[in-house]
């Protein structure tokens, strides 16, 4: 079983405009320390080489028994780099089905949106923001795009308001092999030390 589960519902149906060169096309998160998850919106289009407007908000609600009461931030961070933890098909998805359209889930990968709009072109910029407080479990996430939002952050449809369940090791970051083997050496080090004492 995946440790992470992607569950896909049309949670909200936005009213888009038809003509757009850009769009919010993927949705993805990441590890940002003990109970702190990074969420990023991803376009294939960011306006002025190196600048990434930063626009909207990101609504985050527990579902399922998960304790989380419904928190809306404003995207705050953003990047022409894609974030180090989003990893395709795991902590990061596409959109499907054509533009403005309603009840579309989310794609392991950008070849469903590609293929109605091959002009688009792969993600290339990023906004996000992060949520504290966060434990493994079910959420509805919801994006929520600001009034007459610009070319580069109109949602593509309504599947960037989905569900998902974040697993321990998102919420709780899993220290690295490098740190056991750190810790298995202070632990035997110690023990060195106290056998000598005790034979002194």
């Amino acid at each position: 079983m995946k440790k992470i589960t992607l569950l896909t519902t049309g949670a909200m149906s936005l009213l888009l405009a038809t003509t757009a060169s850009a769009h919010m096309v993927s949705i993805g998160f990441e590890n940002s320390g003990p109970g702190s998850v990074n969420f990023w919106g991803g376009n294939y289009s960011h306006g002025s080489p190196g600048n990434v407007p930063l626009e909207g908000s990101m609504t985050l609600e527990g579902i399922n028994g998960t304790l989380f009461a419904a928190t809306t931030l404003p995207f705050n961070m953003n990047t022409l780099v894609k974030p180090a933890g989003l990893i395709d098909g795991i902590t990061n998805f596409f959109v499907t089905g054509n533009a403005n359209q309603a009840g579309n889930p989310l794609s392991n990968d950008d070849t469903a949106y590609l293929a109605i709009c091959p002009g688009c072109g792969p993600v290339t910029a990023w906004q996000g923001v992060t949520f504290n407080g966060l434990t493994a479990g079910d959420y509805q996430f919801t994006y929520v795009p600001q009034a007459n939002p610009t070319f580069d952050w109109r949602p593509w449809n309504d599947s960037l308001s989905s569900t998902l369940t974040l697993a321990g090791t998102v919420v709780n970051p899993v220290p690295e092999p490098s740190m056991f083997g750190l810790l298995g050496l202070g632990l035997v080090l110690l023990g060195i030390q106290r056998r000598k004492r005790q034979t002194v």
